[in-house]
Order: C-alpha cells, then sequence, then structure tokens
C-alpha cells in the first residue's frame, strides 16, 4: 500500500456531494462552511480547493464541466485562492507541504 507524502489527508473526503461554485457560494451564504483549504494535488497538475461544513466533512470543489464529479484541479495557488474568495472566504489556509 502507498503512503501519501502530503500531510492533507483527502481519505476523509465527502464525494457523496458535489460542490461547485455556486454550491459552495449557497452553503457559505448560509453559515454552513466553517473554513476553506488550498493544499497542493499533484495528481490534478496542481492544487485543490476543500471546505470544511459546521458538521465536520470536507468537500472538495469539484469542476464545473465535469458531469462525473471529480475534484477541480487549479494550475496556480492564486487562482484557487481567487475561487475560495469568490465562495465568500477572508482567511484561506495553504499548505505548500
Amino acid at each position: 500500500m502507498l503512503q501519501s507524502k502530503l500531510k492533507y489527508d483527502v481519505s476523509n473526503f465527502c464525494f457523496e456531494v458535489v460542490m461547485e461554485l455556486k454550491e459552495m457560494q449557497a452553503a457559505f451564504d448560509a453559515g454552513g462552511l466553517v473554513s476553506v483549504t488550498v493544499f497542493r494535488a499533484p495528481l490534478v497538475g496542481g492544487y485543490m480547493l476543500s471546505v470544511k461544513t459546521k458538521k465536520g466533512s470536507d468537500h472538495p470543489m469539484t469542476s464545473q464541466r465535469d458531469t462525473k464529479g471529480h475534484p477541480r484541479g487549479f494550475k496556480t495557488i492564486d487562482a484557487a485562492v481567487a475561487n475560495a474568495r469568490k465562495v465568500g472566504f477572508t482567511k484561506i489556509t495553504v499548505e505548500l507541504d
């Protein structure tokens, strides 16, 4: 079994819920999201964005063009942070490891 060298653990992602930008904005406006993290994700070619809900589950931002609900990858940290800002977050955690 392979061990990830990344500190961010994606094993606790909830993939049953598709969270595109518009769903994240609605959940944020309703007070359902408590934090956002941008982290390095080599398999998607850059970075990913994940939000934590009040219930404690993590949800990755999914691609708007992909009907299967795959996580959205960002080529730069700036692009991921810009999307977190579009959701409504003013405090954004960026993990570089």
